[in-house]
């Protein structure tokens, strides 16, 4: 087995965490903690459980607009505003991710899936597995035999075979099914009644987006009129779905190699944050190959005198 590189869809986990059927959660200043807990212990799972020998989180830019809405200014622009009180949680899941040596990648005006695509290509030819740590959909196309896709939740692994057994398609023709279903999400058109299912049927009979407009004559009527009315926007779909691999970052595989939890670093913030059975719960596994750096983690008498918010009276 090579080297194992895990790298985090930072904003995509983050949501993910703030949405999670889990009860609300605050420090004792009252700060909102709940994102920030079930993100915290999906980390230090995926460190205990996985043992990572890189470890990095890549994060959409914060600078400016991204090149997709110079391409289209209606990118995501249907989106709502991200709730208040999560940008507090964002930045205190920076500060823990950070003060684990844990490098954060991000590039102005591109997004974390162009980071990520082109921290693979640039690794296509090392010997080391790369993990991305997400569900997203918009990461198929990059799948092959050295990198897959890891969702923490279910701690499954995808790579290009379990993508073709439950989507119907190949990494190679990720792009082809995502121009022609669009992405409701992102507010990327795509082929009226047109779904992933639908758009992989395609895809495996015609090859390309560009020969199922082609072929729109062989269509149903309905679908005929879809894909015909779709002609004109293809091209700009196809652009907005294929990510960019050659983001100019400065990346550097040593810089991500993990060293184990630094404890003297993750204890003042548990303390600050009330997360003491969090901060336990790990400090009592040393022994089990998690790692940590110095003996920090395991000292008993840390001073988090708060009561974990997850903990019974």
């Amino acid at each position: 087995m090579g080297r194992r590189f895990f790298l985090i869809d930072g904003l995509s986990q983050i949501f993910r965490c703030y949405y999670a059927p889990f009860r609300s959660l605050n420090a004792p200043s009252g700060e909102p903690t709940r994102a920030t807990y079930v993100f915290t212990n999906m980390l230090l799972q995926l460190i205990r459980e996985q043992k990572p020998d890189y470890l990095a989180m890549a994060m959409d830019s914060a600078e400016g607009p991204v090149f997709r809405e110079a391409i289209d200014p209606a990118y995501k622009a249907q989106r709502e505003p991200p709730p208040e009180d999560l940008a507090p949680q964002i930045a205190r899941i920076l500060q823990i991710v950070e003060s684990q040596g844990v490098p954060i990648l991000s590039v102005a005006g591109f997004e974390a899936d162009d980071v990520m695509a082109t921290i693979c290509g640039r690794l296509a030819g090392e010997d080391v597995e790369v993990y991305l740590v997400s569900k997203d959909k918009d990461l198929d196309q990059l799948l092959s035999e050295r990198v897959r896709l890891f969702d923490p939740g279910k701690e499954e692994v995808i790579g290009p075979a379990e993508l073709e057994q439950t989507k119907g398609y190949r990494p190679e023709q990720a792009i082809e099914v995502q121009t022609l279903c669009g992405d409701t999400v992102d507010n990327v058109p795509g082929v009226k009644g047109v779904g992933p299912k639908k758009a992989a049927a395609l895809i495996a009979k015609y090859g390309t987006a560009e020969n199922v407009l082609a072929h729109a004559e062989e269509l149903t009527p309905a679908m005929r009129e879809n894909v015909k009315a779709f002609a004109g926007q293809a091209a700009t779909t196809r652009q907005l779905v294929t990510l960019r691999r050659d983001v100019p970052i400065a990346f550097d595989l040593g810089r991500c190699r993990w060293a184990g939890l630094d404890g003297r670093r993750l204890q003042p913030i548990f303390a600050e944050l009330g997360f003491r059975r969090l901060f336990e719960q790990f400090a009592e596994e040393r022994d089990s190959g998690f790692g940590a750096r110095d003996p920090g983690l395991q000292e008993r008498g840390s001073g988090l005198g708060a009561r974990d918010p997850g903990e019974k009276a």
